[in-house]
């Protein structure tokens, strides 16, 4: 069966993720062609609850999933476990007697449910009682009139959550939260951002050693092991790190040396870029981080699909490394000056239009939910978005095993 799933996540105020909005995709015929949204919801719920892992979907958060008008009178969100999803009513969804008694029902079950893309001044119908019975209430936040917005959250806000949808800039999320909103959904994280940087002198030597080490032809793992042995902190995470991939293994791995030659060179590499980025973790931009190592993955698979004879490693960098200069609020070209990375790393970072770069820009238009350009792009490659979607949920689970969880 073909499956095509995407997400989009869901801020709270302190930048940590309440949930993602999970969302279905076809391949050339998308179901939003033909308005078809019971079919893709319905396909979606299969999708993520039989065939998927839904925790790895949603990194053990909640699932938004949006019900139409006939879903929710045929009680479809009561097959699903209410602590793991959140309903969301679609704008469609007309505010009939039949449809409040299904909410009302939900509600005393104890799911949570949201008011999709909220219309104002609505004449088709009364959407005061859904109003009053939701949860939670997303709107369109740069596009809808902000007397009108203010006026609904300073009524219902002790009763309502309400989530800003389509924050852009970081300047409309810090609005949007005076305003009164407390969810958050859009890209405003992918953006830069003006905060203390770190500085480019800060990246961290031992880390910019070893990962020069690591690219000689023959790297000398006692060098490495030397490096590593000069920072407690790299020395922690490495035993961890290679716990954590060896876990299961007849006898624990406690030396540097052990850990090392367990790993290996490639293993090593890909470590190291991750480190470099996490170094520069905060609350506001770990979402983004687990984005980067995603797109790492998703890029070292993309290579493999293609049989390419280029270095996995090289996809994995440029995917990790892809928005380090939004991470550490730097300029790309100064970054990379700094960093031993292969002529082709470099040249995809800094937008030369390669093959390289193609990978990383089609897994960039499927964050964005951009699927007729990434669909046209893949097929270029000879990858279809049956097969892409399959390497996305593959990178997601890789994501939940390694250990390189936000916070670590």
């Amino acid at each position: 069966m073909d499956i095509y799933i995407a997400r989009q996540p869901i801020f709270s105020r302190d930048m940590s993720i309440f949930g993602y909005e999970l969302l279905h995709r076809g391949s050339s015929n998308n179901y939003y062609e033909h308005q078809d949204h019971s079919g893709a919801t319905a396909e979606l719920v299969q999708n993520s609850f039989v065939f998927l892992d839904f925790d790895d979907l949603t990194d053990g958060t909640r699932g938004f999933i949006n019900f139409t008008q006939d879903l929710l009178e045929a009680g479809i969100p009561n097959i699903l476990p209410k602590e793991k999803i959140v309903v969301e009513i679609l704008e469609t969804v007309e505010a009939t007697d039949a449809i409040i008694e299904v909410c009302q029902r939900l509600k005393q079950e104890g799911y949570i449910l949201a008011l999709d893309d909220l219309i104002f001044d609505r004449s088709d119908c009364d959407y005061t009682p859904l109003i009053e019975l939701a949860d939670i209430v997303k709107i369109e936040y740069p596009t809808t009139d902000k007397t009108k917005q203010r006026e609904l959250i300073n009524k219902y806000r002790n009763r309502i959550t309400f989530l800003a949808e389509k924050v852009e800039t970081r300047e409309e999320f810090k609005e949007a939260a005076e305003f009164g909103y407390d969810l958050f959904q859009g890209y405003f994280f992918c953006k830069p951002v003006m905060m203390k940087s770190k500085g480019i002198a800060s990246l961290n030597i031992h880390l910019i050693e070893i990962l020069k080490e690591l690219q000689k032809s023959e790297p000398s793992f006692f060098k490495i092991s030397e490096t590593i042995e000069k920072d407690l902190g790299i020395t922690y995470k490495l035993l961890r790190m290679a716990n954590s991939i060896f876990y299961g293994a007849k006898s624990e791995i406690t030396s540097l040396q052990q850990a090392i030659v367990r790993l290996g060179i490639q293993e090593m590499k890909r470590w190291i870029s991750i480190l470099l980025i996490k170094d520069y973790e905060n609350e506001e931009n770990s979402e983004l981080i687990k984005l980067c190592l995603l797109r790492g993955k998703l890029l070292s698979l993309m290579g493999h699909e293609m049989k390419s004879d280029m270095p996995e490693t090289d996809f994995f960098f440029t995917g990790v490394l892809s928005s380090i200069d939004i991470i550490m609020d730097q300029d790309m070209e100064t970054i990379l000056t700094d960093l031993p990375l292969s002529d082709n790393v470099k040249q995809a970072l800094l937008g030369e239009q390669t093959k390289l770069r193609e990978c990383l820009d089609i897994t960039l238009l499927y964050e964005r939910l951009e699927f007729d350009e990434a669909m046209a792009k893949l097929a270029k490659m000879g990858i279809d978005l049956r097969r892409f979607t399959e390497i996305y949920i593959e990178g997601l689970e890789w994501q939940r095993t390694t250990g390189w969880q936000s916070g670590d």
